[in-house]
């Protein structure tokens, strides 16, 4: 579980940027993973519900992703940095749970709202996933209709979308 909440806040990462380029120039605030499918089945025990990430724009750049979840009965607070490439649109992450992972990121027709393509590994075998990304814990149709037109496209089951629901951030304890 611990590896799927951060390949998909890892993959998250790319909206502040991409937004910055593209969009209003706000720099920062909460998504809401909206829909998810990818090209294998993930393990675990519960994939309809994500915490909310916090996105903030590092001076270099980068983009730090913030996000708390529960492991192994503790709430514990996970930061990650998407690393910016040559191509604006286009991440590279590096955590220390998993192997290289590639972010390419399109805006929507709808404001704040992002497809991403992420590319990888994910217990050692290659995975591609799509995700619908947004400010508000429901999709808005249309950026939901763009991001199926999109998995059609790419070939993805559409029987095995997971629309989400927003898990319930923890508070991590500070010694």
């Amino acid at each position: 579980m611990k590896v799927l909440f951060l390949t998909i806040a890892l993959s998250l990462f790319a909206i502040l940027h991409a937004e910055e380029s593209n969009s209003s120039g706000k720099l920062g605030g909460v998504y809401y993973l909206n829909a998810v499918v990818a090209s294998k089945e993930v393990p675990g025990d519960d994939h309809e519900t994500f915490p909310p990430v916090t996105f903030s724009q590092l001076d270099n750049g980068n983009v730090e992703a913030k996000f708390t979840m529960m492991q192994d009965g503790e709430c514990n607070e996970i930061k990650v940095i998407m690393k910016k490439t040559e191509n604006a649109n286009e991440y590279n992450i590096q955590g220390n749970y998993q192997h290289l992972h590639k972010v390419h990121v399109t805006e929507t027709s709808v404001p704040d709202n992002w497809i991403f393509e992420c590319e990888g590994k994910f217990q050692g075998e290659h995975f591609k996933m799509i995700k619908l990304l947004g400010p508000n814990k429901e999709a808005d149709p249309q950026a939901m209709e763009e991001y199926l037109k999109i998995t059609r496209q790419r070939n993805y089951d559409e029987s095995k979308i997971i629309f989400s629901k927003p898990g319930e951030s923890c508070v991590p304890k500070h010694d």
